[in-house]
């Protein structure tokens, strides 16, 4: 090979084939050759978010930035990268600044809903999934989420509102009849409750702590 065209054809190669580590040594040899190669900046920086060495996609993520400050796609996957580290904050911070462009980079409000949500943050959690949801109300994960934050922040009315529009479209879903049972409980509907503990045992007869609560409430629950 002695093109970039070739070098990049065979990396693609490789990457067709799920072999990313092939692909990106020939990547990192572009790269040697000529560091500000802003395509193969951003295709390792991908790689190694999948390897899971996120650290390094940190790095490459930054460096495509310091070449090319405007890249907003690669302060999304800057952003991605901080929140997959733990780096709430510094995640915060980057997709704040993909908003402040008005980009159709819609998902970064959700982004920013899970690390204010990791942070003890509901009520910011909430207003950013919400922001997602006016422009991707389909969204079945971010409603779910949604509806834990609201959960956790205490408005059970929401987030039972959210959860059964959930089970209504996936009546196989676990987690949101768990913690609709969770919900009823907290506004003492014990009979809804069970009813709800009741299905996630259907579900999954296996599931301990729906097992639990239901045995729990069994004894209070209204005849």
């Amino acid at each position: 090979m002695n093109t970039s065209t070739e070098y990049f054809s065979k990396a693609e190669e490789y990457v067709c084939e799920g072999k990313l580590s092939k692909a990106i040594e020939i990547y990192e040899s572009i790269l040697k050759e000529d560091p500000e190669n802003i395509l193969a900046l951003m295709k390792l920086g991908n790689f190694y978010y999948i390897l899971g060495q996120v650290q390094k996609a940190i790095e490459k993520y930054l460096k495509i930035i310091e070449f090319k400050p405007d890249y907003v796609f690669a302060l999304y996957r800057l952003g991605i990268a901080y929140y997959r580290s733990a780096h709430f904050k510094l995640a915060i911070e980057t997709f704040e600044k993909i908003n402040k462009e008005k980009t159709e980079l819609y998902m970064a409000y959700s982004w920013m809903g899970l690390c204010y949500y990791h942070m003890g943050r509901e009520d910011k959690s909430i207003e950013c999934y919400k922001k997602f949801i006016k422009h991707a109300p389909e969204s079945t994960v971010v409603n779910y989420h949604l509806a834990i934050a609201s959960k956790a922040r205490g408005k059970y009315d929401e987030a039972i509102e959210n959860l059964t529009l959930l089970v209504n479209d996936h009546p196989d879903h676990v987690s949101a009849f768990f913690h609709l049972g969770i919900c009823y409980m907290r506004i003492y509907d014990i009979n809804k409750a069970m009813r709800m503990f009741k299905r996630v045992l259907e579900l999954n007869p296996e599931h301990k702590s729906a097992s639990e609560y239901y045995e729990k409430i069994s004894d209070v629950a209204p005849i």
